[in-house]
């Protein structure tokens, strides 16, 4: 009986000859994958239109572009802090101290108080206290002819200068200064204090508070904003040591003008106690020497007092005790001379070593501002490298996220070539994998001897499904030899060559070219059958192609 899977039986030939043949469906397998393998050859080359090599991505691009932008962007605050180092490696201070030394030393003023004092000590080498004492010596000879007349005032002089001398008044000419002078020396710092201390303190803390918000503060956002790390941790950092940083310049300034303005009232009130103390020295001393002078002189008259009740001797050795006395008087007043001297020299003295001092004060305080100087140009240095090395790192992640990039495209073009690569070989794979299974199998299929005489059916003719499944085959593995596209809608140049058994149409057709590549398609001639006649006798033999058309499972047809 015909069928699809067996042909026709062969009359067997007349002759008496025999001979060894393959069985039909080796023959039939063999011959189908010829045809598989003509089609298959036949496929003509597409060329692979599509990319295969991922371009460079935007990120890579704007990567390259913001690195070429920031090559150089540390050198202007670099040129900037080394010219400002420059300048301060050229400037010496030699010059601002002796213009300090000129403006505090006023050596006029210390020139007048060294001559001053020097007038002094001429006047004291000038003194003659035997000269002094002379006239009195006279005197005493001359009083010696009148001893009671010369005695009794005297003694009287005498009795009155005592009582006053008596009186203390050396002490309590003395007394206010040495109370002023025993005060303490901090303890009244308050009037010697600069009233605009306290204003000039305000200020430097307003200023720096203004510099902070106007000025630190914004700079540090926008660096931070234009690296686009706004709100980042390393921003609050940078505000932190910046506010920091003010606060400490702001006190140091403080701090420096409080002591400096507490040791210059310091220094006052130390100078005005000790004014004080020297001027109740000096009150006591003149008080003292005063009040000597008045014992002295009660005793001089008591002496002539007493000399007056005696003879002519006791008057003329009253007289010698004036002459010697008026002789220390003229001593006295000798050392007097030369302690107001020494004073003048004192003080020119001191007004030379104040205009050493504040010179030195205005050359350190100039070297102090010098330095910070220098250090703020360091720092400025160092915040240009700061910000190109930031800019590097910026740079640098964005050119490895541009590359993840390119690589993850790179890796979809690979993937689209190797998939089109598939596609183009899936015919050719299938029909290498059909060779190796014949191949392996030819070996162990038996043979069928041929003798004279009728035949009994042992050979047949090709099956029609050997005959639509050779015409079929091109470009499809073992699943499409039994399972074909078979809808109208995707064939043309369609003619009808012959008829199965139960009525179905063979066709001659080719794929249309946008179907050609379907795996259930080909390219070439095909032959088969249309499936919406098979539909009719069998709808079981009808599959979906995926794509909204059908195929038709030729094993199927039949059952």
């Amino acid at each position: 009986m015909t069928d699809l899977f067996s042909g026709t039986p062969q009359t067997a030939t007349s002759h008496t000859s025999t001979s060894t043949e393959t069985p039909t469906w080796m023959q039939d397998a063999i011959f189908n994958q010829l045809q598989v393998a003509r089609g298959v050859a036949a496929t003509p080359y597409q060329q692979y239109s599509m990319p295969t090599v991922a371009d460079f991505s935007d990120t890579q691009v704007q990567a390259f572009n913001q690195m070429q932008a920031n090559q150089g962007s540390y050198k202007p605050g670099m040129d900037a802090a080394q010219s400002g180092m420059q300048g301060f490696s050229t400037k010496g201070t030699a010059g601002d101290l002796q213009a300090a030394q000129n403006q505090y030393l006023r050596q006029g003023l210390v020139d007048q108080n060294l001559n001053a004092g020097q007038n002094y000590f001429n006047r004291a080498g000038q003194m003659d206290i035997v000269g002094a004492a002379q006239p009195y010596m006279n005197q005493a000879g001359q009083a010696a002819g009148n001893i009671m007349g010369a005695a009794q005032p005297y003694m009287n002089q005498a009795g009155a200068t005592t009582a006053e001398a008596l009186s203390d008044r050396a002490l309590n000419a003395a007394n206010p200064y040495l109370q002023a002078a025993s005060q303490s020396s901090a303890g009244n710092l308050g009037q010697y204090m600069s009233p605009y201390q306290s204003s000039v303190m305000d200020t430097i803390a307003k200023q720096g508070a203004r510099n902070l918000s106007e000025n630190l503060l914004p700079q540090v956002s926008d660096s931070f904003i234009k690296a686009g790390q706004f709100g980042s941790k390393g921003m609050g950092e940078f505000g932190s040591r910046a506010v920091r940083d003010t606060q400490e310049a702001i006190l140091n300034q403080q701090s420096q003008l409080a002591n400096q303005g507490y040791g210059q009232a310091l220094s006052a009130s130390q100078a005005d106690l000790a004014r004080q103390a020297q001027l109740a020295g000096t009150v006591g001393s003149i008080s003292g020497a005063d009040l000597s002078r008045v014992l002295q002189g009660g005793a001089q008259y008591g002496n002539l007092g007493q000399t007056a009740g005696q003879l002519t001797a006791q008057q003329a050795s009253a007289l010698g005790q004036l002459g010697q006395t008026a002789g220390q008087l003229t001593g006295q007043q000798m050392s007097q001379l030369g302690n107001l001297g020494q004073m003048q020299t004192t003080a020119g003295q001191a007004q030379q070593q104040f205009g050493l001092t504040a010179a030195q004060a205005v050359q350190q305080a100039q070297a102090q501002d010098y330095q910070r100087q220098m250090s703020a140009l360091q720092s400025v240095a160092s915040m240009a490298g700061q910000n190109q090395t930031m800019g590097f790192a910026d740079t640098s992640a964005l050119e490895s996220m541009g590359l993840a990039r390119q690589n993850q495209q790179q890796k979809v073009l690979t993937a689209a070539q190797q998939q089109y690569l598939d596609q183009q070989n899936y015919a050719k794979s299938n029909a290498d994998w059909l060779n190796n299974q014949i191949r392996g199998i030819a070996g162990s299929v038996p043979t069928v001897t041929t003798a004279s005489g009728s035949s009994t059916g042992a050979t047949y003719s090709p099956s029609v499904l050997s005959q639509l499944a050779t015409a079929g085959a091109t470009g499809a593995g073992l699943y499409n030899m039994t399972t074909q596209g078979s809808d109208i809608r995707i064939k043309e140049n369609i003619e009808r060559v012959g008829e199965l058994p139960n009525g179905l149409g063979i066709y001659d057709f080719d794929y249309k070219t946008e179907f050609k590549d379907h795996p259930l398609c080909g390219h070439g001639r095909f032959r088969g059958v249309m499936a919406h006649e098979v539909a009719k006798l069998n709808p079981k033999a009808v599959v979906p192609m995926g794509n909204g058309y059908n195929a038709v499972k030729y094993d199927l047809i039949n059952a």
